[in-house]
């Protein structure tokens, strides 16, 4: 057996929240900590992900930790290789990587009541005992293929967006396209620069709203140096993304504008009106997620571009068979298709946590998907989630959740700490109100319409996001005195 290394705080993941929760326990003077973390480097998704035309959804500025704000950022947009210098950077300036194991994937977490500690093995049999456990690995790690036939069968080349196959040249070749959500509304434009012929299959449209992206000015980004100016540039970005709530909880003169700014390029860029009604969805706004781009329907758009508005069968030796049986002859396959909820390929977690009593983790969410907070569950103590059930603000970026989260978090933290041999434990009845609660409000809003989606569960719940605003979720946060916490052991 290994020898155990010890710290006060795990912090498992070194993506966005990873980082985060590391500069924030160093700003709050609780220096005793271990961010482990699989990959070789810092950045999360925006490190594992490489395909081309990756950029994020949300303004560069908003897209940025606030006490760490870039005036440097090269456009409105960022891509993908900005991003992860960015988050790298900011955990070097808070020296980070002495803290940080690399190559370190927690397989395994218990906890243990006799010591009150929680004991981490990773694949390589290294044990680690921290008293506070943080999760920050993401829900959406481990690509997914669909389940069709004919993997085996096809004699080209296919792989998910999600492990890009940069050494394959695609140019001269045959490519489809299986899917037409968030990445695939990114890639389809890069492969159509390249392909000699590319098929999009889609199983159903999306509302796709321009992005408008450009690049900054170099006055511009002399001008965000002075703290005044970028707020109010941070302003006029959160102001815009408001109208993203305001959709999401149906009101009539949001969602009408924003059918406006979708359909408006669409009909714009495509000529054939068939092609037009299998592009716009027949559901509300905000029911899926809303796109971003301003290229997709111009790539649709060139002669040597088909979009086949239906689900595929499975893959033959040449192509790929669409779900009305019709073969589109194909050298090569790129699957556009999402992402396991879990973090592995098997849809199992990215790290496997057992609380009191031997509790998985996983069956504790899958019977009971609820979390105070969107950080605690019932049963786990001293463990917290980074933007867990219910933990994310929709209609802005993941950082100012996440920020909210983290404080509350580290609040919590020394409470927990400050129990001499004990720990701190939710109360689930006070959980189960304050998720009941969460939910009345959810099922009012556009997630809940009707059309088929990743933020419901089986029984409909809303299980992604937090109804209101930001400034709601952190007044809540910040009124809490920790009193729903149950102090054991001891």
């Amino acid at each position: 057996m290994s020898e155990e290394t010890r710290a006060d705080i795990g912090i498992l993941g070194a993506g966005i929240s990873g980082v985060l929760m590391g500069m924030l326990y160093r700003r709050a003077g609780l220096d005793d900590f271990i961010i482990h973390e699989k990959l070789p480097d810092y950045g999360g998704t925006w490190l594992r992900n490489t395909y081309p035309g990756l950029c994020c959804d949300v303004p560069s500025h908003l897209y940025s930790y606030s006490f760490e704000p870039n005036p440097d950022w090269s456009r409105l947009y960022a891509s993908q290789p900005e991003i992860q210098r960015y988050v790298r950077a900011c955990a070097e300036r808070h020296g980070l990587p002495e803290r940080t194991r690399f190559r370190a994937g927690v397989e395994t977490a218990r906890f243990e009541e006799d010591s009150g500690t929680w004991l981490l093995e990773d694949a390589e049999g290294r044990r680690t005992r921290h008293r506070v456990l943080v999760a920050a690995t993401g829900g959406l790690t481990a690509p997914r293929f669909p389940k069709i036939g004919g993997y085996d069968d096809f004699e080209g080349e296919f792989w998910h967006s999600g492990g890009w196959r940069s050494d394959v040249d695609l140019a001269g070749k045959r490519v489809a396209v299986v899917g037409s959500a968030a990445s695939a509304v990114q890639v389809v434009p890069e492969v159509a620069r390249r392909a000699a012929r590319l098929t999009v299959f889609q199983r159903s449209p999306n509302w796709i709203v321009p992005r408008g992206n450009r690049p900054y000015t170099t006055a511009e980004k002399a001008a965000f140096r002075d703290r005044a100016a970028w707020r109010r540039h941070w302003r006029e970005l959160h102001r815009r993304s408001l109208l993203l709530h305001r959709v999401f909880h149906r009101r009539p003169d949001a969602q009408t504008e924003l059918r406006r700014l979708c359909l408006e390029p669409m009909r714009a860029a495509i000529a054939d009106p068939a092609i037009r009604e299998a592009l716009t969805p027949d559901y509300e706004p905000g029911c899926k997620r809303i796109l971003f781009s301003d290229d997709y329907y111009p790539a649709l758009a060139c002669d040597h571009v088909t979009l086949a508005p239906r689900g595929v069968k499975g893959l033959s030796r040449q192509g790929v068979v669409d779900a009305a049986g019709e073969e589109h002859p194909a050298d090569i396959v790129i699957f556009c298709t999402g992402y396991r909820l879990g973090g592995r390929e098997d849809g199992s977690p990215a790290v496997e946590v057992y609380g009191r009593d031997g509790r998985r983790l996983a069956d504790a969410i899958g019977e009971r998907p609820e979390a105070w907070r969107g950080v605690s569950t019932p049963g786990f103590p001293n463990h917290f989630t980074v933007c867990g059930i219910n933990g994310v603000a929709a209609y802005t970026s993941l950082f100012a959740s996440a920020e909210i989260n983290g404080a509350y978090i580290v609040r919590m933290t020394r409470r927990a700490l400050e129990t001499p041999g004990g720990w701190i434990d939710i109360d689930p009845e006070a959980t189960a109100a304050y998720a009941a609660g969460l939910q009345d409000r959810l099922q009012r809003m556009s997630w809940a319409g009707d059309c088929t989606n990743f933020y419901k569960d089986a029984k409909g719940r809303i299980l992604s996001f937090y109804p209101g605003t930001l400034g709601e979720m952190r007044r809540r946060a910040e009124a809490d005195d920790g009193g729903s916490y149950r102090v054991a052991g001891g």
